[in-house]
């Protein structure tokens, strides 16, 4: 139900940082230093306003505020669920991010997991969001969305890659029934990844990424070199750790099941799910704004990569 309210988040809380670090950042626009307006899709016109420790939200539910505020995911909190060594490696990023909560967006899969796909091996506050911000305001919608060519946006291979892969696509996202249901559905992630990884140039990081930030299954961490150098840096893995592989993700589920995935034992994002459990996601989320904000520059204000 539609209206407005005051949610209650944590003391150290951030909007901007948290909408900054999601896949639905392309979706609203900034208003001002805290505040933002969805543009696109579900609850178009909705706004969100950051203040210390608390979002208002004008245009939609409690619910939906919640979730895509990111305001529902506290880290301090959640990494108390853990061991006490295991939450130290999240004590070490939630000192360079307290306030980052995890912003997902169940009720538009489509532009999230485009903007997943378009964020490959590109700048994605740069380019990602500069592409999808001219498709989001054309379409409007999750349907109109549908029926555009992606190439008339820009010249690079991921637009042409993903109007490549897009009939095929359509159906596996229209196997999906957005909305709230789809909060913490592991069958529904089992189900579609299988799907999604069949398609050419979609890998564990995107499906992975899909199921993050669309699905809020945060025992899920998108491998990246980002969330590699810090997970040796901080010995959370070793020397001969890999990232996942395409054919293995399609055959084996990473969490239950009688067969056991053969690369469970070295595999980035198994042991992250393994060591972290439910903090996985966020510490990889912590790893990537780290890495794009003060690694990428040759910056360690936390002196992480010399632990």
């Amino acid at each position: 139900m539609m209206g407005s309210g005051l949610i209650e988040a944590w003391e150290d809380f951030d909007l901007r940082l948290s909408l900054e670090a999601s896949f639905s950042l392309p979706m609203f626009e900034a208003r001002g230093r805290d505040v933002f307006v969805k543009t696109y899709g579900h609850r178009a016109g909705m706004r969100l306003e950051g203040y210390v420790g608390m979002v208002r939200y004008r245009g939609c539910s409690f619910e939906e505020a919640f979730y895509m505020s990111g305001a529902w995911f506290d880290p301090l909190e959640n990494a108390g669920r853990l061991k006490r060594k295991k939450a130290a490696y999240i004590y070490e990023l939630w000192q360079a991010f307290p306030g980052l909560g995890i912003a997902v967006d169940p009720w538009d899969p489509r532009a999230m997991f485009y903007s997943i796909f378009l964020s490959r091996n590109t700048d994605y506050h740069v380019n990602t969001v500069r592409w999808m911000r001219a498709m989001l305001a054309e379409a409007g919608d999750e349907e109109r969305l549908a029926s555009l060519d992606p190439r008339r946006f820009g010249s690079s291979y991921q637009l042409a890659q993903l109007w490549e892969i897009k009939p095929q696509l359509d159906e596996a996202l229209g196997s999906l029934t957005p909305g709230q249901e789809l909060l913490g559905s592991e069958g529904v992630f089992s189900s579609v990844k299988k799907v999604l990884l069949a398609l050419p140039h979609v890998g564990p990081k995107s499906v992975h990424a899909f199921a993050l930030f669309c699905l809020a299954l945060t025992r899920f961490a998108p491998a990246d070199r980002h969330l590699l150098a810090i997970s040796r840096a901080l010995g959370l893995v070793g020397e001969d750790v890999r990232l996942p592989r395409k054919e293995l993700c399609m055959a084996y589920d990473c969490w239950s099941g009688p067969a056991r995935c053969p690369q469970a034992d070295r595999c980035l994002t198994a042991i992250l799910m393994r060591e972290l459990g439910h903090m996985a996601g966020w510490f990889q989320t912590a790893c990537f704004m780290y890495g794009s904000l003060y690694l990428s520059r040759g910056e360690d204000p936390a002196g992480i990569m010399r632990r």
